[in-house]
């Protein structure tokens, strides 16, 4: 296995805690079936990309998923769902040598980054931040990938990703990403000890 130079990682449920995503939009599905049409649904690509504000995103979603409450409830029930950064997760982020580059790859948007202070307790902690709604580029999309490795200037070996969706996962790793499913901070402590990173 390559030496790994840089670890990325992405943002809701590996290093920002969310509330159960089928109680806070009130889904009658599982979180795997939950994840993937998440991520593949047309309503939620647009928004996370930066090409359709909150309200159009909203309206769009009722109707795309076919929701019992009208788009202001959803834009409610959308602000609620992240819930705050794991509890030792900045310290673990700070325990990682310097020898290794932090970055970050999410799917976002302007409303859940600029929450409760995420964006001020991680920026000085990551030194690449590529979020959706401003690159333009969403997981799973190989471009997404390919943009972070060219800004990156890293082989796609020696970068470790790590990710809570395995669509997301299983994308990373068909283009040489070390992926790594991680969901929540003992597991990603977990996962970086077992790497050699962090003791």
């Amino acid at each position: 296995m390559p030496d790994i130079k840089v670890l990325l990682f992405d943002l809701g449920g590996v290093l920002l805690r969310l509330n159960s995503q089928i109680e806070t939009f009130d889904l009658r599905l599982d979180d795997g079936e939950f994840l993937s049409r998440w991520i593949h649904s047309p309503a939620v690509r647009e928004f996370e990309r930066g090409a359709i504000e909150a309200e159009s995103f909203a309206k769009s979603i009722v109707v795309e998923a076919d929701l019992p409450y009208d788009w202001r409830e959803f834009l409610d029930r959308f602000d609620s769902w992240p819930d705050e950064l794991y509890p030792g997760i900045t310290d673990l982020l700070d325990s990682i040598p310097s020898t290794f580059r932090r970055a970050l790859l999410s799917n976002t948007n302007a409303i859940h980054w600029h929450r409760d202070g995420v964006a001020d307790k991680l920026a000085h902690r990551l030194e690449n931040i590529f979020l959706s709604y401003l690159t333009g580029h969403l997981k799973p999309d190989r471009d997404a990938f390919e943009m972070v490795q060219k800004e990156l200037g890293f082989d796609a070996s020696e970068i470790a990703f790590f990710d809570d969706n395995p669509t997301n996962i299983e994308a990373a790793r068909k283009l040489g990403f070390q992926s790594i499913l991680t969901r929540g901070e003992d597991d990603l402590r977990t996962s970086l000890g077992k790497l050699g990173i962090i003791s």
